[in-house]
């Protein structure tokens, strides 16, 4: 016979403990009290009076904690709890008991009937009672413990089972008229038994570790980044709670290389031209209050939590008086800076490098959404930027390990022909393609088929293996937060183990596979998997297999043709939410948007002398490709405002300045003046100008012109007058592959070209200047002697 030791009993939480619960529903009943009644009369009372018919006055019981957490033959077991007031009025409840039937469930369907109130209760045996209250203040809890002797539960049956259990709170009081019905919460022990298991259920754990759709990862405003990213990576982010709560033997985690990186964004390269404001970037707008969310929302959107969606508030573990969602202070901004981002990137990586290299999967980087790229077929450059290897040597050392040929589709049921494009566009990048995570409806068709192969080779396409992830069970993973929640830590780690329990007990003897993966972004209870781990290594009606072992033993056996289903609601009801993928934001317009903002950020690459703030918009740009979006189009937007205003910005930075010209030649040159307002050199920019009539041609193109940071530069280009007239030409920069960079500018030109006229005005002149030279010339000429006179003789009279 197995036998389980018990596991150390932990020391039990303050708010556990029934004198501070007494404590503090008795201040709650005397502050509650009215001031003109006499203490203890029942007049006095406010639990006494029977409350308003529209006041809401249910209360919940909460169980959250089982110790130990799978119940052994014989044990003692101590379950603790709450009861949860969602009213706005005090309830008096005074007694709580615990009851469990020892006839199993024996299957996943009778579980999940049980809990849903689907199946009447049967004979059952008192496990122990508390005495709680007496008063539950509005909005406010009091805690409950139950222990239950060795001697109780040794009667329970030898064989492993899930055993029905029922903790009901009620009021003692006879005098009880008009007051409302007690509580109850109808849950699960999975008792070990004492026979033993010969063909446990062989169960691997595949979590992702991805990021969340939040814009602030992608802002170059050094605060937001910072403080995105602690609160993703973190400590007590989802996906370092993953990592230390999930203490499970053989666990994969399949990972976005992203988390370890924490790229950041480097800010617009333009600057401000004189006389225009420069914009201060907008801070990420924070999201109201929201309730738990739902990674398969099929809609993508959060709902705000209302008044009638109050969390439930635990009791405060120093026993102080509970206080109403109301009065809670809004979060402070963390405080985080780079700093705080390297250590917690350096920290999950050195936690990733812990792992076995069979036990840590990598996606491609930023978790591309491979149904969209498949469906929206971008050109080759774009899915080789998402999928090809890319690892530099400034990279984590950590990337260096593992696995790198894994795929996780978001929609999850490709049929054969879908399967076969999405490993040709990966393969077709050098990339390479050997396991896909799928539902296991893709391998059998039907939710509600026993598990038997975790793991099968696909007949189409060749070379690829799928893990069949159980749909069911990992639906129940993602619900667990919610749960914990609505139902307590404890009763969320039994549904799950019950559930496992039920699944066993379909068909003990075989020996089958079940594969878990969490949807995407799954919140992580750190009591949850507390329990469910301790509960996981002492089921021995489990045993923790590895996702590579599973692979190893599907390598030769019968080849399995995709069925193109995913989870079917039919089985799973409301579960299906969890898994199901919302629409992704990018439409086949912003596809191509997308695309042509990765081949402006190439050609820009090409001029810019220094490269290092277009290298870092690349991911930011490769994001937007990613599955994580779903749902969340408002972040998309932001994300994408970002990246879209950097590049435009870059290309707006280099520009002609507008001028006039006189043109008065037959042929010449005209100087054009190029501006650089970029903080980087930019070379080899290309100046085309165009006449918009034929009063002057363009005889030749200038040269490819190189301007240093922040500087002008002068372009001179060749002309010739067709004729006399005004004329504009027009200027346009741009790379060498063509993309344009600023505006178009007008140049006017004033033609008067040189012709016949002007030789007959040279003429003119010349023959007027000769005419008056010669006037001059005779004018100033003395006259000469008259003819035949002469000088007088001498000596004439």
């Amino acid at each position: 016979m197995t036998t389980i030791p018990p596991r150390p009993r932990r020391a039990l939480r303050p708010r556990s403990l029934p004198t501070s619960a007494l404590a503090l529903a008795l201040w709650a009943s005397l502050v509650l009290a009215p001031v003109g009644g006499a203490v203890g009369s029942p007049a006095a009372s406010v639990a006494a009076q029977p409350p308003s018919a529209t006041e809401t006055t249910e209360v919940s019981v909460l169980l959250d904690e089982v110790d130990p957490v799978v119940l052994v033959p014989g044990e003692p077991v101590t379950l603790t709890g709450r009861l949860l007031n969602h009213g706005s009025v005090p309830r008096r409840l005074t007694s709580l008991t615990a009851t469990l039937s020892p006839t199993s469930l024996t299957s996943r369907e009778q579980v999940d009937r049980w809990l849903d109130g689907d199946l009447p209760r049967g004979p059952e045996l008192v496990l122990g009672d508390d005495t709680v209250g007496p008063v539950v203040p509005a909005s406010g809890a009091v805690p409950f413990q139950v222990e239950v002797p060795g001697s109780v539960t040794d009667d329970l049956p030898d064989t492993a089972g899930v055993l029905p259990l029922v903790i009901g709170a009620t009021e003692d009081d006879d005098d009880t008229a008009g007051t409302p019905a007690g509580a109850e919460l109808r849950s699960t022990l999975s008792s070990a038994g004492r026979d033993d298991i010969e063909n446990p259920l062989e169960t691997a754990w595949v979590v992702p570790l991805t990021l969340p759709a939040d814009p602030g990862l992608f802002s170059p405003v050094d605060d937001e980044h910072a403080e995105a990213w602690t609160a993703a990576i973190g400590p007590g982010s989802t996906l370092t709670e993953w990592l230390q709560g999930l203490d499970v033997p053989d666990a994969t985690y399949v990972v976005d290389p992203a988390t370890v990186l924490a790229p950041q964004p480097a800010p617009g390269i333009s600057t401000p031209r004189e006389g225009t404001v420069e914009q201060t970037p907008t801070p990420t707008p924070q999201p109201p209050a929201t309730a738990t969310p739902t990674p398969g929302d099929a809609t993508g959107t959060e709902e705000t939590t209302t008044p009638d969606q109050t969390v439930p508030v635990p009791v405060p573990d120093d026993g102080s008086a509970t206080t109403s969602p109301e009065q809670t202070a809004p979060a402070e901004p963390s405080g985080a800076d780079a700093e705080d981002v390297r250590a917690a990137a350096a920290t999950l990586a050195t936690t990733l490098a812990g792992l076995p290299d069979d036990q840590l999967w990598w996606l491609p980087r930023h978790d591309p959404d491979l149904d969209l790229v498949r469906r929206r077929q971008p050109p080759v450059d774009v899915v080789a930027d998402l999928f090809a290897p890319s690892a530099s040597p400034a990279d984590p050392l950590v990337l260096g390990t593992g696995r790198h040929d894994v795929a996780w589709p978001v929609e999850g049921d490709p049929d054969p022909g879908e399967m076969a494009q999405m490993t040709a566009l990966v393969r077709g990048v050098d990339a390479d393609l050997r396991v896909v995570v799928l539902p296991r409806e893709s391998l059998t068709a039907d939710s509600a088929a026993l598990p038997r192969r975790g793991a099968a080779p696909l007949e189409r396409p060749g070379d690829l293996v799928a893990l069949g992830a159980d749909s069911w069970t990992s639906a129940l993973v993602g619900q667990g937060a919610q749960e914990a929640e609505e139902r307590g830590a404890g009763a969320a780690a039994q549904h799950l183990l019950a559930h496992t329990l039920g699944t066993h007990l379909e068909d003990p003897s075989e020996v089958r596979e079940l594969v878990i993966a969490p949807p995407r972004l799954t919140p992580a209870s750190a009591e949850v998997l507390e329990q469910l781990s301790d509960g996981w290594r002492a089921a021995p009606w489990l045993r923790s297999v590895s996702a590579q072992d599973l692979l190893d033993r599907a390598e030769g056996t019968q080849q399995v043709r995709l069925t193109g289903e995913g989870p079917q609601e039919a089985v799973l009801g409301d579960l299906v939410q969890q898994l199901r993928a919302p629409a992704s934001p990018v439409d086949a317009e912003r596809a191509e948007v997308l695309a042509v903002s990765a081949e402006q950020l190439d050609d820009l690459a090409v001029v810019l002398a220094d490269t290092t703030a277009l290298d870092s918009w690349r991911p930011v740009l490769d994001t937007l490709w990613s599955g994580v979006w779903r749902g969340h189009e408002e972040g998309w937007l932001q994300t994408r405002t970002v990246v879209r205003d950097d590049i435009q910005s870059t290309r707006d930075g280099v520009w002609v300045t507008p001028s006039s010209v006189n043109f008065l030649t037959n042929q010449g040159d005209i100087g054009i003046t190029v501006v650089n307002d970029l903080g980087v050199a930019v070379e080899g920019v290309a100046l085309e100008l165009v006449a918009t009539n034929g009063r002057l041609q363009v005889i030749e193109q200038p040269d490819p012109v190189d301007i240093g940071p922040d500087s002008r530069a002068t372009a001179s280009v060749a002309a010739r007058s067709i004729t006399r007239g005004e004329t504009t030409l027009i200027a346009q920069l741009s790379t060498p592959d063509g993309t344009t960079l600023g505006e178009p500018v007008a140049i006017e030109v004033r033609v008067q070209p040189t012709g016949i006229w002007v030789y007959w005005v040279l003429g003119g002149v010349a023959g007027l200047v000769l005419v008056l030279g010669l006037a001059r010339a005779l004018r100033s000429t003395p006259p000469g002697p008259t003819a035949g006179a002469g000088p007088a003789p001498e000596g004439a009279p």
